[in-house]
Formats: C-alpha cells, sequence, structure tokens
C-alpha cells in the first residue's frame, strides 16, 4: 500500500519529518518496505498484513499515524460527500419508474449493492493535482471519471467501478453466478472464459464485468461516454477468491474484497466518488438505488481491566493515555469504573477479538522499545520426560545397531491400500474432508500398508533383500506411537557368510532381543487368530501381563499378489505399540553381580508335537527348576527323516547354578529328573 506523505497530512496534524514518520510506522507494525522522494512529496510502500485490511486506505493509515505520532486527527467532514438520494426531478411523479434496477441472484456472495447514476459527464483528464497524486503511488491516470474511482479506492479503501451507462441493456444491473462457457473480454483487453465459480455484474442479456475484479472492455467509461453508472458493493471474501483462482487474474480491487472491506464505507465512498464526478466532470445526479442489506453487525463490546496491561506487559501506563491511544485507532471507549474501559470496536477492526488483542495495541503504539527488559520470575519444577518419549530413541538406536534401515512413510492413505493388505477399515476411521488426493484421504490405523506399499515399490525395482523399520503414530481410537519392523527375502552375505533367506524366527529374535534390551521379561507369544493378522498367513502375538504389545507373521500370498509384487521373496512384518511397551520398560540399567560359584550343563532332547508350543516347554522347565536354572536356550531345532511327520526334535541346554553354594552332581540330578518327568508325564513329550 502506496500513500504519501502530504495525503496523510490532509488528516493529522503531523509535527514530524517525513524520515522519522517512516520509523516510528515501522516499530509499530506497519513495516514500511521502501521510502523515497517524489517531486516534492514522500512516498512510503507499506507492507500490509492480511489481517488488517483497514491498512489498504489512507484513512485506516491516518488513524494509526495519529496514533503512533500523537498528533491530532483532523475530523475530515464526510458530510462535504453528501448526497441527497431523495432528491428527483421536480417532472418527475413519485410512482415513475426508476432510472434503472438491481437484482441480487446470490446474497450469499453479495449481500449489499449500491449503483449510483450521474447524467451529462464530460470525461476528458484529470486536474493536475489528482493525476500527481495518483502517479504519486504508482496509478496510471487514464479519464477524470476512471481517476476518480481510483482515488476513492485508495482514500476509503472501498473498491468502486464505473460503467457506460449508455451501454447497459435494459438499464438492469444483475448480479449473478457466470453461466458455463460464457465469455468476457475484459479492459485489459484478455478474453476470459468464465464459469460458475466467477460471480459477475450483468445487464439483461451479458456479463459486463467481473464482480470485484475487472471491468469489462464493452461497457467502460471512454471519452465518447455520457452517463456513468458508478457501482460499490459489499462482495463475500471466498468468492472473490475463488474467482481470481479460476481466472487467474487478480487486482488492486480484489486484493482488498478477498480481505473484506468494511461494509459502512461502502456508502461513503459512493458519495464521495459521486460528488468528485459532480464537481469535476460536470455531472447531473440522478438517483442512487440500493440493493441488499446494508445491515452492521453490533460492534463488539470489550470489558477491559487496566490492570491487565501492567501484568502482562510490566509497565505502568496511566488511563488516559491508553484511552487517547485506542480512540486515535477508532476504538469507542468509556470508563466503567477507575480502573476498568468498556470499548467498543470498529467494525473495520476484525482481529481485536478480546482483552489482549486491546493490551497488544497498547503495546504497539506506547512502542515497544519503552518497555523494560526484565527477568521473568521462574519457579523451579522438575521435568520428567514421558516414558513412551523417552522409550522411542532407545527402540530406534537398537533398530538401527541391528542392522535395519529406517524408513519415513506418508500417514495418509487410501481406502484401497487397506483392502490389498486384507485390513478392515477400524469401526472409527478418521477421513480429511478436504483431501489433496483420494490416495491420501485416510489416517492409517497400522504401519502394516505403509510398509507393503514400501516393500512393493522396492522388489519391484529389483531391491529384493532388506532390512527395514519405522516408528510412526498410528490413528485409531486413539493416536498411538507404533513400530513397525520388515523382513525381506534373504541376509545379504559377506565374505564369512553366504546368503540365508530370512525366516520367522529372526524376525520374533529381534522382538525378544528389544524386550530383553529393555527389561521386559514377563511377555508371552500365543498363536494369532485370522483377525489378528488378516495380511499374514502365519502369525503370532505378544503380550505383556495380558495386553496386546504387537504382532508379527509372514505376509500371504494372497496380499502379495494384491500389492503385485514381482518376486517370491518371503516377507516378514512386525507391529509393536510402544506406548504399551513403555508401560512395562525399564530404561535404567541395573547391574548384577556375577556368580561366583560354578554352573553345571545338562542337555534335554525331545520330540515335540506341533501343537506344543516351545513357551509351554519352558514354562515347565522354569518351573520344575525354579531356583536353580540360570539359564535355558535352544541348542537344535530339527526336522528330517529320523523324526516322525508332525513332531519336531529340539534340543535344550539347561544351565543349573545359585548363588549360596556349589551344587553337587547328586543335587543337580535330581532336579534334571524332575525337568524330565514334567516334560514327558504332563506334556506328552518323547525323550530322545
Amino acid at each position: 500500500m502506496k500513500v504519501t506523505y502530504s495525503w496523510l497530512k490532509e488528516f493529522v496534524e503531523l509535527k514530524v519529518s517525513p524520515e522519522k514518520l517512516s520509523c516510528q510506522l515501522t516499530m509499530a507494525g506497519l513495516s514500511v518496505a521502501s521510502f523515497e522522494r517524489f517531486n516534492d512529496d514522500w512516498v512510503y510502500d507499506i507492507e500490509v498484513t492480511s489481517n488488517r485490511p483497514d491498512w489498504l486506505s489512507v484513512r485506516g493509515i491516518a488513524c494509526e499515524v495519529a496514533a503512533v505520532t500523537g498528533g491530532k486527527l483532523k475530523k475530515k467532514d464526510d458530510g462535504r460527500w453528501a448526497i441527497d438520494d431523495r432528491k428527483k426531478s421536480k417532472n418527475r411523479k413519485a410512482k415513475e419508474q426508476k432510472p434503472f434496477s438491481i437484482t441480487i441472484e446470490d446474497r450469499k456472495c453479495c449481500s449489499l449493492y449500491w449503483g449510483s447514476l450521474i447524467k451529462d459527464v464530460k470525461v476528458g483528464p484529470s486536474p493536475e493535482w489528482l493525476k500527481k497524486r495518483l502517479e504519486s503511488i504508482g496509478l496510471r491516470p487514464v479519464n477524470n471519471v476512471v481517476d476518480i474511482t481510483n482515488y476513492c479506492l485508495m482514500e476509503f479503501g472501498q473498491p468502486l467501478h464505473a460503467f457506460d451507462f449508455d451501454k447497459i441493456r435494459g438499464s438492469s444491473i444483475i448480479v449473478r453466478r457466470a453461466r458455463p462457457g460464457e465469455r468476457l473480454v475484459l479492459i485489459d483487453g484478455s478474453e476470459k472464459k468464465l464459469d460458475p465459480e466467477v460471480l459477475v455484474i450483468a445487464d439483461a442479456s451479458k456479463a459486463l464485468a467481473t464482480a470485484g475484479i475487472m471491468g469489462g472492455k464493452e461497457s467502460e467509461v471512454t471519452e465518447r461516454t455520457m452517463s456513468v453508472l458508478l457501482e460499490s458493493a459489499y462482495f463475500d471474501p471466498v468468492t472473490i477468491r475463488r474467482g481470481t483462482r479460476s481466472l487467474g487474474l487478480t487486482s488492486d480491487a480484489s486484493y482488498r474484497f478477498e480481505r473484506g472491506v468494511d461494509k459502512a464505507g461502502v456508502k461513503k465512498a459512493l458519495d464521495a466518488a459521486t460528488r468528485m464526478i459532480k464537481d469535476l466532470c460536470y455531472g447531473t445526479f440522478v438517483e442512487s438505488l440500493e440493493c441488499g442489506s446494508g445491515a452492521q453487525n453490533q460492534n463488539l463490546k470489550i470489558v477491559f481491566p487496566l490492570k491487565n496491561v501492567e501484568d502482562i506487559l510490566s509497565v505502568r501506563i496511566s488511563s488516559n493515555i491508553i484511552r487517547s491511544m485506542l480512540e486515535k485507532l477508532g476504538f469507542g471507549v468509556k470508563p466503567k469504573s477507575k480502573d476498568v474501559f468498556h470499548v467498543s470496536v470498529p467494525t473495520y477492526r476484525r482481529d481485536v477479538k478480546d482483552v489482549e488483542d486491546l493490551i497488544e495495541e497498547v503495546a504497539r503504539i506506547y512502542g515497544y522499545e519503552k518497555i523494560p527488559l526484565t527477568t521473568p520470575l521462574i519457579k523451579p519444577f522438575s521435568f520428567k520426560i514421558p516414558a513412551c518419549q523417552a522409550l522411542e530413541p532407545k527402540v530406534r538406536d537398537f533398530f538401527v545397531a541391528s542392522g535395519l534401515k529406517e524408513v519415513i512413510t506418508y500417514s495418509l492413505l487410501s481406502d484401497d491400500d487397506f483392502k490389498k493388505s486384507a485390513i478392515p477399515q477400524p469401526d472409527v476411521v478418521r477421513c480429511l474432508e478436504n483431501p489433496l488426493s483420494q490416495d491420501y484421504s485416510l489416517l492409517r490405523s497400522t504401519l502394516v500398508p505403509s510398509l507393503l506399499k514400501t516393500v512393493a515399490h522396492n522388489v519391484n525395482r529389483n531391491n529384493k533383500n532388506f532390512e527395514i523399520f519405522e516408528i510412526s503414530h498410528v490413528f485409531s481410537q486413539k493416536e498411538q506411537l507404533a513400530a513397525g519392523l520388515v523382513l525381506c527375502g534373504a541376509r545379504r552375505s559377506t565374505w564369512l557368510k553366504e546368503f540365508k533367506s530370512y525366516g520367522l524366527l529372526d524376525l520374533k529374535g529381534i522382538l525378544e532381543t528389544l524386550l530383553a534390551e529393555v527389561a521386559v521379561e514377563n511377555y508371552k507369544i500365543e498363536n494369532a487368530k485370522g483377525e489378528d493378522a488378516p495380511w499374514a498367513s502365519s502369525a503370532a502375538i505378544l503380550k505383556i501381563d495380558g495386553e496386546r504389545l504387537g504382532v508379527f507373521g509372514q505376509v500371504s500370498e494372497s496380499v502379495k499378489v494384491a500389492w503385485e509384487l514381482k518376486s517370491k521373496e518371503d516377507i516378514f512384518i512386525a507391529e509393536i505399540l510402544l506406548e504399551t511397551l513403555a508401560k512395562f520398560a525399564r530404561l535404567k540399567k541395573l547391574l548384577k553381580p556375577f556368580l561366583a560359584t560354578p554352573s553345571i550343563f545338562r542337555d534335554v532332547s525331545v520330540l515335540a508335537p506341533e501343537h506344543i508350543s516351545f513357551e509351554k516347554i519352558k514354562a515347565s522347565i522354569q518351573k520344575q527348576a525354579e531356583g536353580y536354572l540360570k539359564n535355558l536356550s535352544v541348542v537344535e531345532c530339527y526336522q528330517g527323516k529320523e523324526i516322525p511327520e508332525g513332531s519336531t526334535g529340539l534340543t535344550f541346554s539347561l544351565e543349573y547354578a545359585v548363588k549360596a553354594k556349589t551344587l553337587t552332581d547328586e543335587e543337580v540330578n535330581g532336579i534334571h529328573q524332575k525337568v524330565l518327568q514334567s516334560l514327558t508325564a504332563d506334556l506328552g513329550l518323547k525323550l530322545r
């Protein structure tokens, strides 16, 4: 927004130099982007923030200047612009038809439209003072009528448009949506194909202008124009924004309408322009007509305790100074008591909604540089990092140390991603109201589809052997932090080892090592049902104290086909909830002394039917050897010719030791015999 020093002086009694005013405006929040001399005047180019459309007018900036400099705001009487709307020709009867009509078809997009008809206009060059003023702020003079509308636009912040009345068919103005395929040549010479997104001003047969954006070439004011119809209206900001986007076009008018003009200024700007056309173009005013509602919302009332100013700014400012600041900014101020004001917010200050906003206005005008630097009173407190937040880096570091590579995927999925993963959508699915694409419309309730999408991307580009993980949030009944792992294909060979295909036990080993790393011991692994892991051909559930921690398994062939995986590599996926793990994890390491007594080892080889899980065998051994068993490990898992079908040969190594003494063979043999008896009698295993 450009404004000149001389123009501001018409509204404010300025006693500061142009240079000092530039600094004061910048310190008050009206950042002066450039400040340069133009002839005998100074021009300020002010950066206007989106929440202050009132700064898009000379009058709005003048209020700020008066408040910032302490200068007296001149009461520039708007009565000088007043037009007697009731004055009509004496030869015309009261019931005679109006000279023109206004119809609004869409009241939501245009709630108020004023039109003013001036006849016998002499269109020509503007007077020198008007030309220089427009040129000083970067506007090109066109003719006296157009220059007057631009002048009033800059002074009042209300866009106006002038039509050649003789080119309006039927003497009727219709505010409507553009018809599909309708075309309009604009005043800049470009032809635009319109669509219903665009609001237009039309006559009885065609569109004359794009509402709030730019006028049409056919109805523009030229030197041959004799009668002028002035338009001043209130257009919906969203409608104008959509129209400019549809047309790929912006203007000074649309820039203001998009940010919202003050409805109270619609008639003021129209009257001012009408009076100037009468005076400078020697026209004859005929009549002004209104269509729509000019009713304003009631001014917002705020109870303003002055004590809050000192509490927040740490500086004491007298009530008289605060009142003077607010009144110069256009606020109505009435004392309710000694230290409380009733403040009425003007309609053009839609950015002010509460007491804190008023305090910001006081601080801005008073001067941020005048507010003393004080040390805030900080009470000591202890900050405890949430358990899940502390666990996350530990888990990430563990996965990286285990040779997995981290991936980061989108939290948004499509309905098709769930279907390809054979995962039904949860009852409470979180769907975006306005997704950028249907491929990213649903918040994921599990990491599995995202991981499968990553696997498909890599496998189909001939990267078939990899290990990845992701730690991110999932969204179901609530937002939770989850970790997902994938083992695909085979472990890469080294100079010591050859390729070896991954198996479900590899994935299980990583999870068990993670649990051991965070000191979780009382976990169980159970066979998963179909609904627990619908994407898997075989899967298991991890539980801690009966609470589900996660699931891991092998991806089924049907899911691989659905994701169009062009490879036969086995894929294994695990997903655990870190918030659940954090409840049981112990991140603080505890040191235990080594046993000073020697250990005694015994091996056990059994034939185990497939329906007997390792967990049951382990639990049986630990129960019988409680207090003596130091360690239990699987030495061998074998299935071959010597092993009956439906069974597995398992060999365990049992380490016995106690802290108090050295065990004898006789003591160990007695305990070990109980272990063997339990395995054969209770579980039905056969010793090998």
